[in-house]
C-alpha cells in the first residue's frame, strides 16, 4: 500500500486546523486574520492566474478588488439589497467594466503595455472615487456597509468566508486543469504554437480578463460586507505591493504559491506591525531573501524538500 505523499497529508491537516480552530480556540483576532487571509488568497490566485497561467502581464487588480467591493457595498447601502445579491453583481460590474476598459484594449497589445493600461486604470479609480463623493463616500470612502446578515458574529464570518475560499480556488483548479487552461498556458509559453493549435489569443485574453475581475470582484464584495467600510486608500501603494509579493514569495504560476505566499504576507504583516516602520523593510527582507535563495518561490523550496525526503527514502 502506497503512503500519502508529506504534502497531501499537509494540505489535509491544514484544512483540517482551519475548519477546527473555532471550535477549539475563541481567539476573535487569529480568526479576523484568518479570515482577510482568506480573501487576499482569493485575490492573489485569481491575479496568478491572469498573470502566471494565462502570461498577461497585470499590475491592476487591486483595482477590479475595489470596483466590485465599492459596487456591492453601495447596493446593499443605498438600495437596501440583500448582499449577497449585491456581491454577484458587484462581480458582474467589475467584469463588464474591466473587460471592457482594460481586456477589449488589450486585444492590441501585449507584455508591458497591457501592464501600464491595467496600471493606469487602477491608478485612475482614486480620483473617480474622490470626485463622486455623493456616491461613493468620496475620500472618507464607504462605512456602516450591512454585514451578510444581521447580528453576524466572528465565527459565522470564519466558515462563510472559508466556504467562499476554497469556493473560487476549486473553480480555478478546474479552470487549470480544463482545455480553457490548457489554452491559457499554451498562449503564455508561445503565441506561434498556440495558434497553430487552434488557440484564438483573442478570444481567450477576453475569457481569462472576465474570469479574473469577476471572482476578483466578488472577493471586494466578500471584503466589504466582512469589513463593512472601503475607502481609496485601499488601491493605495502597499495593499498592491503586498498582493504582488504574495504571488512572488508563493510561487508564481503555481496553484499552491499564492495560497502560501498570502498566509506568510497577511499573517507576516499583521503581527509584525509592533516594529511599527520597519514592518516593510523586514517583510521586503524576506522576500528577497526567498526570491535570492528560491527564485521560484516558496514552492521551489517545498520541492526541494520533497527532493531531500525521496533521497533519503533511496537511500534507505
Amino acid at each position: 500500500m502506497t503512503m500519502p505523499n508529506w504534502k497531501v497529508i499537509f494540505v489535509i491537516l491544514a484544512l483540517a486546523g482551519i475548519v477546527l480552530y473555532p471550535v477549539f480556540q475563541t481567539n476573535t483576532y487569529i480568526m479576523h486574520i484568518m479570515i482577510l487571509f482568506f480573501i487576499w488568497a482569493s485575490v492573489a490566485s485569481n491575479w496568478n492566474l491572469l498573470m502566471g497561467v494565462a502570461g498577461i502581464t497585470s499590475l491592476g487588480n487591486i483595482g477590479f478588488l475595489a470596483v466590485g467591493g465599492y459596487a456591492s457595498g453601495i447596493l446593499a447601502k443605498q438600495f437596501g439589497w440583500s448582499p449577497w445579491g449585491c456581491m454577484i453583481l458587484g462581480g458582474i460590474f467589475a467584469m463588464i467594466i474591466v473587460t471592457l476598459l482594460v481586456g477589449l484594449p488589450a486585444l492590441r497589445l501585449s507584455g508591458i503595455y497591457i501592464a501600464l493600461l491595467s496600471l493606469i486604470f487602477a491608478d485612475s479609480l482614486p480620483t473617480i472615487l474622490t470626485q463622486t463623493r455623493s456616491i461613493t463616500g468620496g475620500a472618507m470612502g464607504l462605512h456602516d456597509i450591512p454585514p451578510f446578515f444581521p447580528d453576524i458574529t466572528r465565527i459565522q464570518a470564519y466558515y462563510i468566508v472559508f466556504c467562499f475560499f476554497l469556493c473560487i480556488h476549486g473553480v480555478i483548479y478546474w479552470i487549470t486543469r480544463s482545455s480553457t487552461g490548457l489554452a491559457f498556458v499554451a498562449m503564455r509559453d508561445s503565441k506561434e504554437f498556440a495558434a497553430a493549435l487552434g488557440v484564438n489569443e483573442y478570444k481567450e485574453k477576453i475569457k481569462v480578463f472576465a474570469m479574473v475581475s469577476f471572482m476578483t470582484g466578488l472577493s471586494g464584495g466578500f471584503y466589504v460586507h466582512y469589513l463593512g467600510d472601503i475607502s481609496p486608500t485601499t488601491l493605495a501603494i502597499e495593499p498592491f505591493l503586498l498582493g504582488i509579493a504574495m504571488m512572488e514569495m508563493g510561487g508564481i504560476g503555481t496553484f499552491m504559491g499564492p495560497i502560501l505566499g498570502s498566509a506568510l504576507i497577511v499573517f507576516g504583516n499583521e503581527f509584525l506591525r509592533m516594529a511599527g516602520t520597519l514592518r516593510l523593510a523586514i517583510l521586503g527582507g524576506m522576500i528577497c531573501a526567498t526570491i535570492l535563495f528560491f527564485p521560484g518561490g516558496i514552492i521551489q523550496l517545498v520541492d526541494w524538500i520533497d527532493e531531500k525526503i525521496a533521497w533519503v527514502k533511496n537511500r534507505r
